[in-house]
């Protein structure tokens, strides 16, 4: 008499939640996705791209250091900010826990970049 095989079900865990892009259909861009879509649409070569991506980077940074904040022309604004001590608890021992001041960037959209989205 033969016998049947039977095959274990496996439980699988749901996935954690989606980032915003993703929820939009896409996924983030790494940075040489980023340089190449750079490239493909100013004509530009990959490593001229990467050079006025991370020379504009440095601008922004140069800039939020001297100033607190960047108006981006047609995008928004970059600001920078403060974010307090705070108490917080360790997830894993439940131990309650001194999260220490950080300093942050805020971006708040203007119009245009506002409008595209909606």
């Amino acid at each position: 008499m033969a016998t049947k095989k039977t095959t274990a079900t496996k439980t699988t865990k749901t996935a954690a939640p989606a980032k915003k892009a993703a929820a939009a259909g896409g996924k983030e861009k790494s940075l040489n996705e980023l340089v190449g879509a750079l490239a493909e649409t100013t004509g530009l070569s990959k490593a001229k791209a990467k050079e006025v991506l991370d020379a504009h980077a440095e601008l922004l940074i140069n800039e939020l250091k001297a100033n607190g904040s960047v108006q981006l022309a047609g995008i928004g604004k970059l600001k920078l900010g403060e974010r307090a001590e705070r108490q917080g608890r360790n997830p894993s021992t439940g131990e309650a826990i001194t999260i220490k001041a950080a300093k942050t960037v805020k971006f708040s959209g203007g119009k245009r970049f506002k409008d595209s989205f909606q």
